[in-house]
């Protein structure tokens, strides 16, 4: 049939032609598929290749995922580290909401170790905080005699006995919220803003 579509000349389109090598193919095609399924419907599952049909049985171990030292040293990283939150947790201490800007006043112990009664109050304005677990902490500023004095207070510190709360957004007098988890400015302003103790 090509052979005499390619007799008539070039008024026989090439879409013509395409079409007919596509139907040739096809039918060749067809016809090697159907003689290989006549030759697989005979052999059986078991003479097939292991890794087509896998039994699973009971007994066969199952195959563990691969888990780097890296990540089980931090999962295990992860759980003593809560372990020692929940051990340190003090409710007087942990449970108190406190944000950036607010002024507290902590009662801490001044010397003589953890078992002192000799304790001091220390007040401030909270200018930040770094949440890094055990680690965690917060920057505290405040004006004494004229002079402002920085300090970073660990907050799982056994040294802390208690934290109040003494006014909230102290920094702008509840006129507008604070925007900022940073309050760092507030080291190049005047004293008089960050001064939370009277004397």
């Amino acid at each position: 049939m090509l052979s005499s579509l390619m007799q008539r000349g070039p008024s026989v389109s090439r879409n013509l032609v395409n079409a007919v090598k596509r139907q040739t193919h096809q039918r060749e095609f067809v016809a090697c598929l159907s003689s290989d399924m006549k030759v697989a419907e005979g052999v059986s599952k078991e003479d097939m290749p292991f890794h087509h049909f896998r039994v699973s049985t009971d007994t066969e171990k199952k195959h563990k995922k691969f888990e780097s030292p890296r990540k089980r040293a931090n999962k295990m990283m992860t759980r003593i580290t809560k372990e020692s939150q929940e051990r340190r947790h003090k409710p007087e201490v942990h449970d108190v909401k406190f944000r950036v800007g607010d002024a507290i006043e902590l009662t801490m112990i001044e010397q003589g170790g953890v078992n002192s009664n000799e304790t001091e109050k220390i007040r401030g304005v909270v200018l930040g905080m770094d949440k890094r677990g055990l680690g965690t902490g917060f920057y505290l500023r405040d004006v004494v005699f004229g002079e402002p004095i920085d300090r970073k207070i660990p907050l799982y510190s056994p040294l802390i006995k208690d934290i109040k709360v003494l006014e909230e957004n102290f920094v702008f007098k509840k006129k507008r919220k604070v925007k900022r988890a940073k309050l760092y400015y507030l080291r190049d302003r005047l004293p008089q803003e960050t001064r939370v103790t009277k004397w």
